[in-house]
């Protein structure tokens, strides 16, 4: 009988030794985290510090936004300067070539929502790619995401790297200026700048990879795009911290996914939307499905960016990327079962 009662008070005891370490406080409770500009995609984490969901996980998040492109964000990783980035997911795989480890914990958009169009008046003439030739293309900045995909869908439409100009014009309205103005002929570019020119008939899109099937058109597949990530060595050391941060982004994303779009519109932090309620409605409507139920990455998904940077990249498609290393269900999944 004492042994049996010695059994019951030893395994009571490794059950509360392990609720307390899973009720444990976090590593790291003051953070910053980067984004690169104020793209919709993005907005998730501003809106998550707004509703007070970081807060309710004991965390005190700062956001830092460098309204450079994804590449400045990601720098600012690298360098040590901030915690974490909410950036583009090919990132990591742009890192692991570079011989550094950085992984998504939590992933935003399933799918783009990236357009890539012309300006109005040249939508007779350039109906395809290859139309491009010759013409300036905008992008964010040299090295970012849009960057990216502007080459490899040139690339696909048979055309060289020397046969587009692109310049960098920075992120969203800054983009949409140039266009608008004439400086630029075509233009990579997210919501809510792409129900801005729709409206204005600015600009008339080559591919719009706001659905599935716009993804699938212009990558191949289905692109997954931003995510969280972190460097490996920050989520070694704090379990926690990343734990707290992937349960207030699952909150974040229920709570987007569950209201009415009306109230969704009200409750966007001003950077993320426009100054006519009606507009952002409709840039909501056409813009809803990028935020991801679970957050969670689909193993076959990720190969869609391997396949897009290693189409135009040589060192990439060298580099003999292990995607499991790019990425991690398990914060995302545990989130899933602590917030039922």
């Amino acid at each position: 009988m004492r042994v049996f009662t010695r059994l019951i008070l030893a395994t009571s005891a490794i059950c509360l030794s392990v609720l307390s370490a899973q009720a444990g406080e976090p590593e790291t409770a003051k953070l910053k985290i980067a984004v690169g500009s104020q793209i919709l995609n993005y907005m998730p984490l501003e809106l998550g510090v707004k509703l007070g969901m970081f807060k309710e996980e004991g965390l005190d998040v700062t956001v830092e936004n460098f309204q450079a492109g994804g590449s400045k964000a990601l720098q600012a990783l690298i360098g040590g300067s901030v915690d974490g980035t909410v950036g583009f997911y090919d990132h990591t795989i742009q890192m692991q070539a570079q011989g550094k480890e950085i992984s998504c914990v939590f992933l935003l958009n399933d799918i783009p929502g990236v357009l890539l169009g012309v300006r109005n008046d040249l939508a007779d003439k350039v109906k395809t790619g290859a139309d491009l030739k010759g013409l300036k293309l905008g992008i964010t900045a040299p090295g970012s995401s849009t960057d990216t995909m502007a080459r490899y869908y040139i690339k696909k439409a048979g055309l060289g790297p020397r046969d587009v100009n692109i310049i960098a014009v920075g992120s969203g309205a800054p983009g949409m200026v140039a266009l608008e103005a004439k400086n630029i002929d075509a233009l990579v570019y997210f919501d809510p700048v792409a129900t801005l020119l729709a409206r204005k008939g600015s600009a008339a899109p080559l591919f719009d990879a706001r659905t599935i099937e716009g993804s699938k058109q212009a990558f191949g597949g289905i692109y997954p795009t931003a995510c969280l990530y972190l460097q490996q060595s920050f989520i070694d050391k704090n379990p926690e911290t990343v734990q707290r941060l992937v349960n207030a982004f699952l909150k974040t994303h229920r709570w987007i996914n569950s209201v009415p779009t009306e109230q969704l519109v009200d409750a966007i932090p001003a950077g993320y939307k426009t100054d006519n309620r009606d507009v952002n409605i409709e840039i909501m409507k056409a813009s809803k499905a990028l935020f991801s139920q679970t957050g969670q990455m689909d193993a076959e998904a990720a190969k869609v960016p391997l396949a897009v940077l290693s189409d135009y990249d040589p060192k990439i498609a060298a580099a003999k990327i292990d995607l499991t290393k790019t990425f991690t269900n398990r914060f995302a999944e545990r989130a899933a079962e602590l917030l039922k």
